[in-house]
């Protein structure tokens, strides 16, 4: 039986109580394996500690983190932990919530965020620079123009609206312009939080480490408040040379 289809079963024990860090990780790295074989894509190997891709050395490995089910709503919540380790030694470490009727549905929600705000553009940038499912764009950064690939916004509660992302977009792009990014691959993402009307987090990170200074600059932004609630993800990679 596929590790897949054994899924639900499993949850259902991770539920009597809280998960512990390390388990599940049979099941991300299948869903992954599907995932990249849905996209024409068998140039990995399965390894214990996940998928790896010898031609650009990659290491792709996830685990179950935690799961939760909410008896007063009937809602499950499943929090998966991934990974991206390149060859240089640098780490990408995420963890991706989801919410479903099912644990199975929470589970799938969760990969489905990471591969749709994270997975494609890594995939874009070390695979196929063609994928149809990013966004792309080429930013002038030190004097040289990089690739940019893009992932859609990820959102939950009230949504920011396209005029407004697109905004932020250039902005985080003119902040970038006289930075000095080594010529590897990098990741960046902006969280942003509102809550009540009340702009509660923005967060603006490099290679997992905050930009003081782009932070600050994306605070002062006048972000659209409202009297919702309001998370929204924007994770982008900038090719390397």
């Amino acid at each position: 039986m596929h590790p897949v289809i054994r899924l639900l079963a499993t949850l259902i024990v991770l539920l009597s109580s809280v998960a512990h860090a390390g388990q599940g990780r049979e099941y991300v790295n299948s869903y992954f394996e599907l995932w990249l074989k849905a996209h024409n894509f068998t140039k990995f190997e399965k390894k214990p500690d996940g998928l790896f891709f010898p031609a650009q050395g990659v290491l792709l490995d996830g685990e179950i983190h935690e799961a939760k089910e909410f008896s007063s709503s009937k809602l499950y919540s499943v929090e998966s932990r991934v990974s991206i380790t390149f060859k240089d030694g640098r780490r990408l470490d995420d963890f991706v919530a989801g919410i479903g009727s099912s644990a199975e549905d929470a589970f799938k929600d969760s990969l489905q965020n990471f591969c749709l705000t994270t997975l494609h553009p890594i995939y874009a940038e070390l695979f196929d620079h063609s994928d149809s499912h990013v966004r792309k764009d080429a930013w002038e950064i030190n004097g040289t123009r990089r690739r940019i690939f893009l992932s859609e916004w990820g959102q939950r509660g009230v949504s920011i609206n396209e005029a407004t992302q697109k905004q932020i977009e250039q902005l985080i792009a003119a902040e970038l312009r006289n930075t000095s990014p080594t010529k590897e691959l990098q990741w960046a993402k902006l969280v942003v939080l509102i809550v009540k009307g009340k702009v509660e987090q923005v967060a603006f990170t490099v290679n997992g480490m905050q930009d003081e200074r782009i932070t600050r600059r994306l605070s002062a932004f006048k972000w659209p408040v409202s009297g919702e609630f309001t998370m929204a993800k924007l994770f982008f990679v900038i090719g390397g040379v």
